[in-house]
């Protein structure tokens, strides 16, 4: 199956790799994948509390939780909803679900309103399916690893816990080093993930993208087509 990237997902992955390029329980099934990435991290010769954040960070592609993001405008906002396996995101303009793209059961949806209809009035089957903004795949995982890795000379790395959008966050920070400056290096990064893995926030030299609701709790109605509910 085809896979593009959406444009939130390449900012949120070309702000977490700033070191680049300046720019549970035992049958969770996430634990597995966890223990892979953190163990990738430990090989690279990273500490072990970075390791831990991208092992948490590797969570959250199993984890159910809600999450809204600004849109590229004030007027615009995209909501992601994950409950492996299935995936949603709308895209919203002053306050009206303009946009749905859908995975149901391995199966992607985009879903679109006509301009004179009061909701979505129609789904189409797409083989394009656009990464969900707040997950991290397991090559976006490892190139940040080896980012991390190649740039340590040049970064310092520490993890914190900070509130975002009203939970606990963990965040991965990276600062240059004293004497280390460069035109092609960032100076300051930061990455925040939540507890169960899911983007919350990501800051470059200033410039943000920080979620603005987070929840555990996905409504009801979330994975029916919006062009087959009642």
């Amino acid at each position: 199956m085809l896979r593009r990237r959406s444009p939130l997902v390449q900012v949120c992955l070309a702000l977490l790799v700033v070191a680049a390029s300046g720019c549970g329980g035992d049958e969770d099934p996430g634990d597995e994948r966890a223990g892979q990435v953190r163990t990738a991290a430990l090989d690279a010769g990273l500490d072990g509390d970075v390791a831990d954040f991208l092992a948490l960070a590797a969570r959250g592609q199993s984890a159910t939780y809600q999450v809204t993001y600004p849109g590229p405008d004030e007027r615009s906002e995209l909501v992601v909803a994950n409950d492996p396996p299935n995936r949603r995101v709308d895209v919203v303009v002053d306050e009206r679900v303009v946009e749905v793209q859908l995975v149901l059961d391995g199966e992607a949806f985009q879903c679109t309103r006509a301009s004179d209809a009061d909701g979505i009035s129609s789904c189409e089957r797409t083989d394009a399916v656009v990464d969900a903004p707040g997950l991290f795949s397991e090559r976006s995982l490892t190139e940040v690893t080896e980012s991390l890795r190649d740039r340590a000379d040049d970064f310092t790395f520490r993890v914190q816990t900070v509130p975002v959008a009203g939970v606990e966050a963990t965040c991965l920070v990276t600062e240059i080093r004293e004497g280390r400056a460069r035109s092609d290096l960032g100076s300051t990064g930061t990455i925040c993930v939540s507890a169960e893995g899911a983007l919350l926030k990501v800051d470059r030299d200033g410039e943000t993208l920080e979620a603005r609701e987070y929840t555990t709790e996905v409504p009801d109605n979330s994975f029916v087509r919006p062009d087959q509910q009642s």
